[in-house]
């Protein structure tokens, strides 16, 4: 707290750790491993949806995968913005 204790609180995501859940769609089982459609939903300050298509021999491998891809876009902020609706996406 400041001295002059006028400074209020800001509470913020914590910008080091993302979290995020996913929901799996099967899109083929024709081809091996299995085809998944992997929608991402982010919680602030990460709070961006994508969607991936991602490869899996189950659906534990491919939401884990989905959540990787998801992870290393949110950690490089360059990444963010191209794949954001305002930037090249």
């Amino acid at each position: 707290m400041p001295l002059n204790d006028t400074a209020k609180r800001i509470i913020t995501g914590n910008t080091n750790q993302v979290l995020a859940s996913v929901t799996l769609d099967l899109i083929s089982r024709r081809q091996r491993p299995y085809l998944f459609r992997a929608k991402v939903v982010g919680q602030p300050p990460h709070a961006y949806i994508r969607v991936y298509d991602v490869t899996g021999w189950h659906e534990d491998a491919a939401a884990l995968k989905a959540l990787d891809i998801f992870k290393e876009e949110m950690a490089n902020p360059l990444i963010r913005w191209l794949t954001s609706e305002e930037g090249g996406r």
